[in-house]
């Protein structure tokens, strides 16, 4: 059930049109209003409970009393929590669009923190359709307006409360931000670079001193400004966000002269399908919750509404009476759910909540930083860009490099964490740990902590795939024929023996290199594996991904792990497998041949930067589901602090144990 309500200019002052379904009011004179004046004052420092009471009380019995008041009930009777009325408003005169019709109140009650009615700005007739949707994860950018010495310690709040909500879920949404852009053009690349299904603005929203719209305000690291005003929304980007948060204040408020609404109804007049913006300041704990609240809910897959109705209901909480829960304005031009329409492809029908049954993506909850590696290890793989699907180089090299000669680089959280989007997104996945013990009784070549030759790697490859571990298990029979081939081709019988059956077990026996034709022995090895794959696949991406691809033997991996498997993935004659070497990069860089560097990515990962920590730790916090206290915050200043430029990617794990708050939230996850 909708409901539509259209303020339009009639000869005698303003009419109200009703519309539910294809039911229609004639026209019904909006009632007076009084002083616009003062009702724009209701959320300033004097204004007390009282006025916005007053206020609220005011804007209902306008809109919604009198010839409205029976058909409004009507519709309101047949609605709960879980059949929601939706309400959009929409206000044609520049004049009545800066009033805070959220605060609206009926026989005592605040209306729009009921469960049961959820209200948005907008057209009356969406404007924008669904579209196809796509699959997750959530791309949001951040982009902070003031520098950190200024006033950004509670920006940085509501940058780990973000991150923190959104980021504790592997592989469904990826956040990066922007600090402080030097221009309009440095925002604009920024966003087309990304592509960011949400853009969300923590700035400072000031009045132009020409008059008009306010404007979002910029202040650079070296200490310019500029601005950013409606006018220069439509020319910003090539690609138009989905969702922008204006978390500015006063940026709601359009001057009674200002047709198009000010900088909030230029972005939905660009393509945003959702803006959202502050009707008056907004204080930076409040914003916190909000943020919190609202991104808690877009994360699960809520409509636009429903998100914003659970942060309206979680500022109503504060114990402050100041009316924060009615500054945010979402204005939509499409139906609530078809703002983010993303979708779940992950294969065999498999939910998110399949990953956290294994432990290497349940941990990934605390890997912190490495944003852009990120997005160009996924990338690598599986472009969302991609109008086909099939990247430019099937093959990946997650290497580590630190600075600071620190053990860990974060090499394989990077995997998993890809692993972990790339599943969601519909790619089956193999995860293979080969620092593990081959299974094989007696197992010659390999075992233990040895480094494996080709024919231990493929055995454990072969092993760890049918795994009940793997989040992508394949049946147990996958490689019973592979096995009748690898059987006879390792002792030596070029040509398939009489009478030998397929689908046998493995029998584990060595290669015999002293038996003819060993190198075509090998071939045939290695083509019969990669058959393999190609038919478990079934058509469908199947990325391959070998952690501690530095326990290979170099010969072998160089040799016949190199021709059989890297290079064929590389130039697509192994589609639609894909592949990832995750090594230590001086270990690795060595063995790819500079021919074929075209089709071999690479992605780096290494050490945190001094001046990365303290915002790395409040994101940390945040995964642990804390909001740091000072002690804590003080702890990293202090290493902050210390001449070292570079940190060990384990810091705060290892910080952990001797972080009270940190190591009382980590047993406390633990007893869940």
């Amino acid at each position: 059930m909708s409901l539509r309500i259209a303020a339009s200019r009639d000869g005698a002052g303003f009419g109200v049109v009703m519309s539910a379904g294809d039911r229609f009011n004639d026209p019904v004179p909006l009632g007076s209003l009084g002083d616009f004046h003062r009702l724009r004052e209701v959320f300033d420092r004097g204004a007390s409970e009282d006025d916005r009471r007053e206020v609220g009380d005011l804007l209902y019995e306008a809109l919604l009393g009198g010839g409205m008041a029976d058909d409004w009930a009507t519709l309101r009777a047949g609605c709960t929590a879980q059949s929601p009325l939706r309400v959009v408003l929409d206000i044609e005169p520049a004049e009545l669009r800066s009033l805070p019709w959220e605060l609206m109140r009926q026989r005592g009650a605040w209306l729009w923190r009921r469960p049961e009615l959820l209200m948005r700005r907008g057209a009356a007739v969406p404007v924008v359709d669904a579209g196809v949707p796509e699959a997750w994860p959530l791309r949001v950018l951040v982009v902070i307006g003031t520098p950190a010495r200024d006033e950004q310690a509670l920006a940085e709040q509501e940058l780990a409360a973000l991150s923190g909500v959104l980021e504790c879920r592997p592989g469904q949404a990826h956040v990066e931000v922007l600090d402080c852009p030097e221009s309009a053009h440095e925002l604009a690349e920024a966003i087309d670079e990304l592509r960011p299904h949400a853009v969300h603005f923590i700035a400072h929203g000031m009045q132009r001193a020409s008059g008009g719209s306010p404007e979002l305000s910029f202040t650079t690291e070296s200490g310019g400004g500029w601005q950013l005003c409606a006018e220069d929304v439509a020319d910003l980007t090539r690609w138009q966000p989905r969702l922008v948060v204006l978390n500015a204040c006063r940026i709601a408020q359009a001057d009674p002269a200002d047709w198009v609404g000010g900088i909030a109804q230029a972005f939905s007049d660009v393509g945003a399908r959702a803006v959202i913006s502050m009707q008056a300041d907004i204080k930076s704990s409040a914003a916190v919750v909000f943020t919190r609240s609202f991104y808690e809910g877009l994360v699960r897959g809520l409509p636009i509404d429903e998100c914003m109705a659970a942060a309206r209901s979680a500022l109503g909480k504060l114990p402050e009476r100041t009316g924060e829960w009615a500054l945010p304005v979402l204005l939509t031009s499409t139906e609530p759910d078809a703002v983010l329409p993303l979708t779940i492809r992950s294969p065999d029908g498999s939910q998110p909540e399949d990953i956290y049954r294994h432990k290497q993506y349940i941990d990934l909850r605390r890997f912190v930083g490495q944003v852009e590696e990120r997005r160009k290890a996924w990338w690598a793989l599986d472009d969302p860009r991609s109008h086909d699907g099939i990247p430019k180089r099937p093959v990946l090299v997650i290497g580590g490099h630190s600075h600071g000669d620190f053990r860990r680089t974060g090499k394989t959280w990077l995997s998993n964490w890809c692993q972990a989007t790339w599943f969601l997104r519909g790619h089956r996945i193999i995860s293979v740990d080969l620092s593990a013990r081959l299974a094989a009784p007696g197992a010659r070549a390999g075992g233990g902590t040895r480094r494996k030759d080709w024919l231990a790697v493929l055995r454990t490859i072969r092993d760890q795939a049918i795994s009940s571990e793997q989040l992508c298990s394949l049946p147990k029979d996958a490689f019973r024929d592979f096995n009748a081939e690898l059987n006879r081709l390792v002792v030596g019988h070029v040509q398939p023996v009489e009478g030998a059956g397929g689908g046998q077990e493995d029998e584990w026996n060595p290669f015999n290199d002293d038996v003819g034709h060993a190198d075509e022995r090998k071939r045939d090895i290695m083509a019969a594996f990669v058959a393999t794959l190609r038919r478990v696949a079934s058509g469908r991406p199947l990325i391959l991904a070998l952690d501690h691809a530095d326990r290979i033997m170099e010969e072998s991996l160089g040799g016949e792990l190199y021709e059989g498997l890297i290079r064929p993935v590389a130039y697509g004659k192994a589609a639609p497998l894909r592949l990832v070497l995750v090594a230590p990069d001086n270990w690795m860089r060595p063995i790819i041949s500079d021919a074929d560097s075209h089709v071999i990515g690479r992605v780096q990962v290494g050490d945190f930067r001094r001046g990365q920590l303290v915002r790395l730790a409040r994101a940390y916090s945040q995964r642990l589901g804390c909001d740091p206290n000072e002690a804590t915050i003080g702890v990293v200043e202090a290493l902050a602090r210390q001449p070292q430029e570079y940190f060990g990617v384990d810091l705060f794990e290892c910080l952990t144990p001797h972080v009270d708050q940190w190591a009382a939230a980590i047993n406390g996850l633990e007893a869940r």
